[in-house]
Protein backbone atom coordinates (compact mmCIF):
# COMPACT_ATOMS: atom_id res chain seq x y z
CA UNK A 1 0.00 0.00 0.00
CA UNK A 2 3.00 2.52 0.41
CA UNK A 3 4.51 1.74 -2.60
CA UNK A 4 1.45 2.67 -4.29
CA UNK A 5 0.72 5.53 -2.57
CA UNK A 6 4.35 6.71 -2.85
CA UNK A 7 3.82 6.26 -6.49
CA UNK A 8 0.78 8.32 -6.70
CA UNK A 9 2.43 10.93 -5.18
CA UNK A 10 5.29 11.15 -7.44
CA UNK A 11 3.05 10.82 -10.74
CA UNK A 12 1.17 13.61 -8.55
CA UNK A 13 3.76 15.83 -8.26
CA UNK A 14 5.83 15.84 -11.28
CA UNK A 15 1.74 16.47 -13.19
CA UNK A 16 1.34 19.68 -10.96
CA UNK A 17 4.65 20.70 -11.60
CA UNK A 18 4.16 20.78 -15.16
CA UNK A 19 0.59 22.30 -14.82
CA UNK A 20 1.87 24.86 -12.26
CA UNK A 21 4.99 25.82 -14.65
CA UNK A 22 2.08 26.36 -17.43
CA UNK A 23 0.22 28.25 -15.77
CA UNK A 24 2.09 30.53 -13.87
CA UNK A 25 5.23 30.59 -16.64
CA UNK A 26 7.60 31.44 -13.46
CA UNK A 27 9.08 30.45 -9.94
CA UNK A 28 6.21 29.70 -7.09
CA UNK A 29 6.73 32.10 -4.20
CA UNK A 30 6.04 30.35 -0.89
CA UNK A 31 5.33 33.62 1.68
CA UNK A 32 6.63 32.64 4.85
CA UNK A 33 6.51 33.62 8.48
CA UNK A 34 9.41 33.69 10.23
CA UNK A 35 8.98 36.44 12.68
CA UNK A 36 10.01 34.12 15.47
CA UNK A 37 12.50 31.56 16.52
CA UNK A 38 9.44 29.36 16.94
CA UNK A 39 8.36 30.05 13.49
CA UNK A 40 11.87 29.94 11.68
CA UNK A 41 12.30 26.33 13.15
CA UNK A 42 9.34 25.11 11.88
CA UNK A 43 9.76 26.62 8.40
CA UNK A 44 13.14 24.86 8.44
CA UNK A 45 11.49 21.50 10.09
CA UNK A 46 8.78 21.69 7.09
CA UNK A 47 11.82 22.35 4.43
CA UNK A 48 13.84 19.40 6.03
CA UNK A 49 10.11 17.39 5.17
CA UNK A 50 9.49 18.43 2.18
CA UNK A 51 13.11 17.68 1.01
CA UNK A 52 12.92 14.25 1.28
CA UNK A 53 10.94 14.51 -1.98
CA UNK A 54 13.58 14.36 -5.09
CA UNK A 55 10.55 16.48 -7.22
CA UNK A 56 10.86 19.37 -4.36
CA UNK A 57 15.00 18.98 -4.39
CA UNK A 58 15.33 19.35 -8.04
CA UNK A 59 12.72 22.29 -8.49
CA UNK A 60 14.67 24.42 -4.96
CA UNK A 61 17.83 23.72 -7.64
CA UNK A 62 16.19 24.86 -10.48
CA UNK A 63 14.96 28.13 -8.85
CA UNK A 64 11.49 27.24 -9.37
CA UNK A 65 10.38 27.52 -5.51
CA UNK A 66 10.74 30.90 -3.88
CA UNK A 67 10.29 31.72 -0.59
CA UNK A 68 9.16 35.54 0.68
CA UNK A 69 9.11 36.59 4.06
CA UNK A 70 6.28 38.05 5.05
CA UNK A 71 6.33 41.37 6.94
CA UNK A 72 6.12 41.18 10.58
CA UNK A 73 3.76 43.91 12.30
CA UNK A 74 5.87 43.20 15.84
CA UNK A 75 9.44 42.39 16.51
CA UNK A 76 9.92 40.28 19.60
CA UNK A 77 13.47 40.29 21.52
CA UNK A 78 14.88 36.88 22.38
CA UNK A 79 16.66 38.39 25.38
CA UNK A 80 14.18 40.41 27.81
CA UNK A 81 16.22 43.28 29.41
CA UNK A 82 16.91 42.22 33.19
CA UNK A 83 17.45 44.90 35.43
CA UNK A 84 18.97 44.00 38.97
CA UNK A 85 18.63 45.61 42.48
CA UNK A 86 21.62 44.28 43.88
CA UNK A 87 24.20 45.85 46.79
CA UNK A 88 26.80 43.88 45.17
CA UNK A 89 28.87 45.46 42.03
CA UNK A 90 27.56 43.75 39.04
CA UNK A 91 30.96 42.07 38.41
CA UNK A 92 30.51 39.51 40.58
CA UNK A 93 27.28 38.29 39.23
CA UNK A 94 27.88 35.27 37.37
CA UNK A 95 26.56 34.81 33.65
CA UNK A 96 22.92 32.35 34.24
CA UNK A 97 23.82 28.68 32.81
CA UNK A 98 20.94 28.47 31.41
CA UNK A 99 19.03 30.91 28.57
CA UNK A 100 16.18 33.11 30.28
CA UNK A 101 12.30 31.80 29.70
CA UNK A 102 10.48 33.69 26.27
CA UNK A 103 7.47 34.83 27.83
CA UNK A 104 5.31 36.42 24.93
CA UNK A 105 1.10 36.75 25.52
CA UNK A 106 0.97 36.53 21.61
CA UNK A 107 -1.45 33.83 20.88
CA UNK A 108 -0.29 30.71 18.93
CA UNK A 109 -0.30 31.53 15.20
CA UNK A 110 -2.46 29.46 13.03
CA UNK A 111 -0.14 27.65 10.24
CA UNK A 112 -1.41 29.28 6.87
CA UNK A 113 -0.26 27.97 3.07
CA UNK A 114 -0.42 30.43 0.40
CA UNK A 115 -0.16 27.78 -2.60
CA UNK A 116 -2.50 26.90 -5.12
CA UNK A 117 -3.01 22.90 -4.75
CA UNK A 118 -2.82 21.98 -1.12
CA UNK A 119 -1.64 18.00 -1.04
CA UNK A 120 -1.62 15.18 1.35
CA UNK A 121 2.56 16.20 1.19
CA UNK A 122 1.54 19.59 2.62
CA UNK A 123 -1.03 18.22 5.39
CA UNK A 124 1.58 15.81 6.52
CA UNK A 125 4.56 18.82 6.96
CA UNK A 126 2.09 20.56 9.82
CA UNK A 127 3.30 19.80 12.96
CA UNK A 128 1.23 17.10 14.94
CA UNK A 129 -1.40 18.60 17.29
CA UNK A 130 -2.51 21.42 15.40
CA UNK A 131 -6.02 21.74 14.70
CA UNK A 132 -6.35 24.76 12.00
CA UNK A 133 -5.05 25.50 9.19
CA UNK A 134 -5.78 28.80 6.66
CA UNK A 135 -5.64 28.44 3.19
CA UNK A 136 -6.19 31.00 0.36
CA UNK A 137 -9.95 31.61 -0.59
CA UNK A 138 -8.37 30.29 -4.53
CA UNK A 139 -6.53 27.36 -3.23
CA UNK A 140 -7.75 23.54 -4.02
CA UNK A 141 -7.45 20.66 -1.38
CA UNK A 142 -6.79 17.54 -3.09
CA UNK A 143 -9.28 14.29 -1.54
CA UNK A 144 -6.24 12.92 -0.42
CA UNK A 145 -5.30 15.60 1.39
CA UNK A 146 -8.58 16.29 2.99
CA UNK A 147 -9.02 13.05 4.14
CA UNK A 148 -5.19 13.40 6.27
CA UNK A 149 -7.07 16.37 7.66
CA UNK A 150 -9.45 14.79 8.76
CA UNK A 151 -7.88 11.92 10.41
CA UNK A 152 -5.65 13.97 11.88
CA UNK A 153 -8.61 16.51 12.85
CA UNK A 154 -6.96 19.33 11.48
CA UNK A 155 -9.91 22.11 10.21
CA UNK A 156 -9.33 24.00 7.11
CA UNK A 157 -10.14 27.64 7.28
CA UNK A 158 -10.00 29.50 3.99
CA UNK A 159 -9.11 33.42 4.39
CA UNK A 160 -11.49 36.03 2.42
CA UNK A 161 -8.35 37.33 0.38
Amino acid sequence: MGDIRSLIREILAEEIASIRAELLGGPTVEHVSVGTETELTDFALSVLRRAEDPAFVAAMKAGCIRFRPEASSHILSAAPIVVQAAAEPVSRVSPRSEPLPFVSTVPPSVPELRKGLITERDIAAIEEGTTRLRITKQARVTPLAGDEARRRGIRIERTLA
